[in-house]
């Protein structure tokens, strides 16, 4: 709101006018920097960085965002295990395992005895033999 003054004279007025000049100055001076202001404070980066600070701050949303994580991680958790404890992948693994074992026992000592024995009862062992994914070659 402007003053409202009384100007009796030219210098009054030139005075009054400077006065006028230096107020619209000072004032484009204000809204160029709050103008800088608003334009930084808007940038998506500083409005992600703001939000997620007051999220941070906030007891009830820290709850709700780490009962979420949880719960994203028990759930992959547990599509993991039924993928890997299905029956197929379980016998699989022992068939493997086994297998991996009798190897080793016949490769271990190849002139034994026992190594002799698991190679003729490898070769000998029937396709339709309910053992045979156990000790066939590999």
């Amino acid at each position: 709101m402007a003053l409202k003054k009384k100007i009796h004279n030219t210098e009054e007025l030139k005075q009054a006018m400077n006065e006028l000049q230096s107020r619209v100055e000072v004032q484009e001076l204000e809204m160029k920097v709050n103008y800088n202001q608003v334009k930084e404070n808007l940038q998506p980066t500083r409005v992600a960085k703001n939000t997620f600070s007051y999220l941070a701050e906030t007891p009830e949303i820290q709850r709700t965002l780490v009962n979420t994580v949880l719960g994203f991680i028990l759930g992959y958790a547990s599509k993991k295990a039924v993928s890997l404890l299905r029956e197929d992948v379980l016998d699989q693994t022992i068939h493997n395992l086994v297998n991996h074992q009798v190897t080793k026992l016949e490769n271990s000592q190849p002139d034994s005895l026992l190594a002799k024995g698991i190679s003729l009862f490898r070769q000998h062992t029937p396709p339709s033999s309910p053992i045979y994914p156990f000790v066939k070659y590999k």
